[in-house]
């Protein structure tokens, strides 16, 4: 897990894409940060790599479902360790809004607007490339472990599959567009957030895949054809 995230750091900070303008931030004397959005690069650079490890018997795809449970309870952990030290950073350096007063409160919905180092923010690299490029994965695991125990994919897994390397591929196609958002501009990175993106998104959003591995229901082709198209 934290290979995968250090991974995506890396990606981040040195391959190519474009620069986007925030928005005037008020907290910040409407200062407008800077975004290198190369999800697209990301993205297409993480599936050679999966691609490379799994050929190359380096490692497998299945470890990821086989050791969903630790995987899971690794994420949480480590979301959990982020939170307070984004919430101690925010105290320390000053860069603490809209406080309530109220600890529980605070750490909760977040005291730091934009925790970032130079150009690298975490809030927006926790939400797009962790977020959604995890969860294709986990689904995709799935998908290799069933069929290396079947030898073959059932139509509900392709389904599944499709729908979330589609909507992952739209995310990092379209990061251009997330600097602007409501979530960057104006929501903190409590533990909400964290959370969520660290742990909440790739580890809920794939129980579909898992229900799929574990259970097998069978769909007749024509309602498979009728989804797929």
């Amino acid at each position: 897990y934290l290979g995968f995230l250090f991974f995506q750091v890396l990606c981040t900070l040195f391959l190519p894409g474009v620069w986007i303008k925030g928005l005037p931030v008020p907290t910040e004397n409407n200062k407008q940060h800077d975004y290198l959005c190369n999800g697209a690069a990301s993205w297409y650079v993480t599936l050679i790599a999966v691609f490379l490890l799994e050929k190359f018997n380096i490692l497998s795809l299945s470890f990821m479902a086989i050791n969903f449970g630790r995987l899971m309870t690794t994420s949480i952990i480590f979301s959990d360790i982020l939170s307070l030290i984004i919430y101690a950073a925010a105290e320390i350096q000053g860069k603490s809004i809209r406080m309530s007063g109220n600890f529980f409160y605070d750490f909760f919905m977040g005291a730091y607007l934009n925790p970032r180092i130079g150009y690298f923010d975490f809030k927006m690299w926790a939400e797009i490339r962790v977020s959604w490029i995890l969860l294709f994965l986990l689904t995709l695991s799935a998908a290799v472990l069933q069929y290396k125990s079947q030898g073959s994919l059932s139509y509900s897994m392709i389904i599944i599959l499709t729908a979330h390397f589609l909507y992952t591929n739209a995310c990092m196609k379209g990061e251009e567009c997330i600097p602007t958002t409501w979530d960057i501009f104006y929501e903190k990175w409590g533990w909400m957030l964290v959370y969520w993106n660290l742990a909440g998104v790739p580890f809920v959003y794939c129980f579909q895949a898992f229900y799929i591995l574990k259970n097998d229901p069978q769909l007749p082709f024509w309602w498979f054809l009728t989804l797929m198209v």
